[in-house]
């Protein structure tokens, strides 16, 4: 049974179909010897080489699908380029038998918190498309005014790049020491560097911003900073639906921990605001 190139890499997890139509258009991928073309399809025994690797083996495995969730530390690259010394989210995840780990939301260097991420390619591609109408939610810690001041009050809409960006809410959440925490919400994901927009807004010094929730997935309370978690249940089944998949995928043998850093860093608990 024949299969459109860009989408059984993709599927593989060796990349997003765009990504893999990329490469094809740049002539990196071969199938019998030959240049691939975009939309070309391929058949089982068709010998498929990327990047002068020949991956045809994989190809041929039946593909499970994993989900994880990875509480990612500032400071960690996505996707490090050529010459970059900084470290990568990736040295930190579980291995995979064939592919690659595929992120399904955004969350930039410096940011911290919850970062979804599958093994199959294709689903992150169906997820991203919906990506951005995904509700999200932060925890943000703020220095406490010096003095008696009162709080100033923090707005629920702040202009960012010239475009308003609107919050459902902004709630106090909880005080740690000369610290207070807040629940910040929005409908759908919101521009980097709009979160901190809105305290600047307030005059207030943020220390952290923490993403909790996006979509139907949530970060563990006790999934320390630099470890992943299989996705299960109805997490999962909530995130499959809304890639467009119909059916469960097959049971994985529960890996034995993430990422092999320990870099622990202190969570919000319940008086500090912790969810």
């Amino acid at each position: 049974m024949s299969e459109r190139l860009h989408k059984l890499l993709a599927r593989h997890g060796l990349g997003s179909r765009r990504q893999v139509e990329e490469w094809i258009r740049d002539g990196r991928v071969l199938v019998n010897g030959r240049p691939a073309g975009v939309g070309q399809a391929v058949e089982a025994g068709d010998k498929v080489v990327v990047d002068g690797r020949d991956v045809t083996r994989m190809l041929a495995r039946e593909q499970r699908l994993r989900v994880i969730l990875y509480h990612k530390p500032s400071g960690e690259m996505l996707r490090r380029q050529a010459g970059d010394d900084r470290e990568e989210v990736e040295a930190n995840l579980p291995k995979l038998h064939a592919g690659r780990w595929i992120p399904i939301n955004a969350l930039g260097y410096g940011e911290d918190g919850l970062l979804a991420l599958t093994s199959d390619g294709a689903v992150a591609s169906a997820i991203a498309r919906r990506g951005r109408e995904q509700p999200v939610e932060y925890r943000v810690r703020a220095l406490r005014p010096a003095g008696d001041v009162d709080w100033p009050e923090v707005p629920t809409e702040v202009e960012v790049d010239g475009q308003a960006v609107a919050f459902t809410a902004v709630e106090r959440a909880g005080t740690e020491a000369l610290n207070e925490w807040f629940r910040v919400a929005a409908e759908r994901a919101v521009p980097r560097g709009a979160v901190r927009a809105l305290f600047d807004a307030a005059g207030l010094k943020v220390s952290r911003i923490l993403l909790v929730q996006w979509g139907p997935l949530q970060l563990p309370r006790d999934l320390p900073r630099g470890r992943s978690r299989d996705v299960a249940g109805e997490e999962l089944d909530a995130l499959l639906a809304l890639a467009g998949v119909a059916k469960k995928p097959a049971k994985e043998q529960r890996p034995r921990g993430g990422g092999s850093r320990r870099r622990g860093g202190p969570r919000p608990g319940r008086r500090s605001g912790g969810r």
